[in-house]
């Protein structure tokens, strides 16, 4: 097994598989395509992934001055910004999954990260500040248009577009070869299996040695993610936080959470959610696997754990 982006992946048995890396969204990105129809070319394939996982980069980052989301969202003039149809329909499924969240998942979390550019206050303080204009309830979609209840709320998509560019390229190609396996620092969905006939198998990386996994799960026409609080900080002028940032405090015990779902943006909004609130209720169909700090894993479904 070889570790990518926070999760490992089971090699495979063959050399019939083209396997194509690159570097996107500040993680390692890996392609790989099994047996690919006559009429599809892998290289080629591979190459318009990685092009269109660096657009959406380019059009969503909150760090870029000249990204779409600064310029026309995050820069607006109105309460009203009219979005294209890719951005409609991120924003939807975004909002959908979001609810189902209970609002713990929420992009308006740029307004903390907004403050936090600006301003030297503590960790409690900003989240003050910010509250009046975060939530559901500071945004909608109706129709073409983006309406944004107040000046000060700031979204921030860099929790859903890595996901929304796994689900994009797995689009992109499921339907020119026998087995697809998208891994983009972590975020992983796969369409079909490897060319021996058997599912793709991810472990999950053991938080306490990360260059071990803690298990293994065989994968379906299935996305898995996984969010840690381990693995990255925020700074505050008080304190530094895990990066997955809430008003409230993040669960002390549970440190790493791995969700399967259909999507890569339903898992990766799932698994953040959990982290902040293990005990959310969410879909059957979803499953999810819980580490504590003694390394215990809790699961809500039967998974087989390898």
């Amino acid at each position: 097994m070889r570790v990518i982006g926070g999760q490992w992946e089971l090699p495979m048995t063959t050399n019939q598989a083209y396997t194509h890396h690159f570097m996107a969204m500040t993680v390692p990105c890996e392609v790989t395509l099994i047996t690919i129809d006559a009429a599809s070319n892998a290289a080629q394939l591979a190459l318009d992934i990685e092009a269109n996982t660096k657009r959406l980069e380019a059009k969503f980052n909150f760090y870029s001055d000249t990204s779409m989301l600064t310029t026309l969202i995050n820069q607006r003039e109105g309460k009203r910004v009219m979005v294209d149809a890719e951005t409609r329909d991120i924003l939807t499924k975004v909002r959908d999954y979001s609810a189902l969240t209970q609002g713990i998942f929420d992009i308006t979390v740029g307004t903390v990260k907004a403050l936090l550019q600006r301003t030297t206050l503590t960790r409690e303080q900003i989240y003050q500040d910010a509250a009046p204009y975060m939530g559901l309830s500071a945004w909608e979609i109706e129709d073409d248009y983006l309406l944004l209840h107040f000046p000060l709320t700031q979204l921030d998509l860099g929790g859903v577009i890595k996901e929304v560019a796994v689900d994009q390229a797995l689009a992109m190609v499921s339907a020119a070869s026998s087995g697809v396996l998208i891994n983009f620092g972590g975020d992983i969905r796969v369409a079909g299996k490897k060319s021996d006939g058997d599912d793709f198998i991810v472990g999950v990386v053991n938080p306490h040695e990360q260059t071990q996994a803690l298990f293994a799960l065989p994968l379906r026409n299935q996305a898995l993610t996984t969010s840690a609080h381990y693995a990255r900080r925020q700074q505050f002028s008080d304190h530094d936080s895990s990066h997955i940032l809430a008003s409230q405090d993040t669960h002390k015990q549970v440190i790493s959470v791995t969700v399967v779902a259909n999507t890569a943006l339903q898992a990766g909004i799932m698994s953040t959610a959990l982290t902040i609130n293990p005990r959310l209720a969410v879909p059957e169909e979803i499953g999810f696997v819980l580490v504590d700090e003694q390394l215990n894993v809790h699961q809500n479904t039967d998974f087989l754990l390898l």
